[in-house]
């Protein structure tokens, strides 16, 4: 988890390098997972993506979606971005108070990496699921530490209670032995 918790802070790890690593090949993995899943499932068409930084699972999707939109705290991240601006849009703005455009709605929503900063998973994740088309999905991944008694495991069971009253379409754990990181990873249909 990251030690900055404003805007500004988070502004200035993005243009500090802090985050450049998620774009290495030992992040790839769960990258991979997201795109894969969507595609499987056939929710490309438009996808909201909640914390995502530069953009980067954008780059995973086999097939590029009709509509893009990323969301992140920090719109330093953005500079980034190397991506289709005519078919996405990112907006900077905190995952509790995003609103989607007028009439907008998503065939997926992505959560990656970006629930640990969530006050309140059950609140939001069915405020989420309100943006979605019918049928559509949510992905989900959280780093997985190898403390089972963190708060990070904690919060995951939390998430994992409110996502179990859904359709639970795929659940793993993934581990990249390279990297010593282990991930929690979720596909459901509310």
């Amino acid at each position: 988890m990251a030690n900055a918790t404003t805007a500004a802070e988070w502004d200035e790890e993005y243009r500090a390098g802090r985050w450049d690593f998620l774009s290495d090949v030992k992040e790839s993995a769960r990258y991979g997972v997201h795109a894969a899943w969507l595609a499987s499932v056939g929710k490309t068409r438009a996808i909201l993506d909640v914390g995502c930084g530069e953009g980067l699972l954008w780059h995973n999707l086999a097939r590029r979606p009709e509509h893009y939109v990323g969301v992140d705290l920090s719109a330093a991240a953005f500079d980034k971005a190397d991506i289709d601006f005519d078919s996405c849009r990112l907006e900077a703005a905190d995952l509790h108070h995003f609103q989607p455009a007028q009439d907008e709605i998503f065939s997926a929503v992505v959560f990656n990496e970006v629930l640990y900063f969530c006050e309140e998973p059950e609140i939001q994740l069915p405020r989420y699921a309100a943006m979605l088309e019918e049928g559509g999905v949510m992905s989900i991944s959280l780093y997985a530490p190898n403390r089972p008694e963190s708060g990070a495991h904690k919060l995951i069971a939390r998430i994992w209670e409110t996502t179990d009253q859904w359709d639970v379409l795929d659940d793993i754990t993934m581990t990249s032995a390279a990297k010593n990181v282990t991930w929690k990873m979720r596909l459901v249909r509310p």
